[in-house]
């Protein structure tokens, strides 16, 4: 499976606006990737994405799984 993440400590404000008040599909939880908290998601095709970059097979707790960092459109 593929872990989709944004992250947290650069886009806080687009995270809450598109992932909980408008998506509302992000996991409660968090991810921490190169000293930065991450937000996972499952969702392939997010309407709000503005690029995306695949980290590769990252071992966690569960088992190895693709990890796809994204970065969202900026709010204006």
């Amino acid at each position: 499976m593929t872990i989709y993440a944004v992250c947290h400590s650069l886009q806080e404000k687009e995270i809450t606006e598109y992932c909980f008040k408008k998506c509302g599909k992000i996991i409660v939880g968090g991810l921490d990737f190169n000293d930065m908290a991450w937000c996972p998601c499952r969702t392939e095709k997010c309407p709000h994405l503005e690029r995306q970059v695949t980290a590769g097979d990252i071992p966690f707790d569960w088992g190895d799984e693709e990890l796809v960092l994204r970065k969202l459109e900026a709010l204006k």
